[in-house]
């Protein structure tokens, strides 16, 4: 009798788990991108390239969190950004920041990017990159 007992709680603490590493492992499809535009600050505007790497949440991460993602933002040498808050509206990305105020865009659609960040106004156009 103890014998089963034992042997369901093992298997149940397998099965869980494995769902967690499931879970863990396969709730985000991450893109990485080369945007090349530019960067408006103090009203000097200046070229810039930008890359983002763009974390799109799975269905069911929305059972425990009302982000639809998440965006790193990074200006070589310059700048780097983190974005843990996305709302997926259609094919638009709005991005929020840390106090859940919107504060710019990524279309899925046309691959542009408009995003107001510490450094000044980033308007970009980007391309999808693989791993490096």
């Amino acid at each position: 009798m103890i014998k089963k007992i034992l042997k369901v709680i093992a298997a149940l603490l397998v099965t869980l788990v494995l769902l967690f590493v499931v879970v863990a492992k396969f709730s985000a499809i991450e893109s990485r991108y080369e945007c090349k535009g530019t960067i408006i600050s103090n009203g000097i505007t200046r070229p810039t390239l930008v890359y983002i790497k763009l974390n799109e949440y799975r269905w069911w991460v929305g059972l425990w969190s009302d982000s639809d993602g998440s965006l790193n933002l990074e200006v070589p040498n310059e700048f780097v950004d983190y974005f843990g808050h996305l709302k997926e509206v259609g094919d638009l990305l709005q991005i929020f920041d840390h106090s859940k105020n919107l504060v710019g865009s990524y279309s899925r659609l046309s691959g542009t990017l408009a995003l107001q960040t510490d450094l000044g106004f980033i308007d970009g156009t980007c391309v999808k990159i693989e791993k490096r």
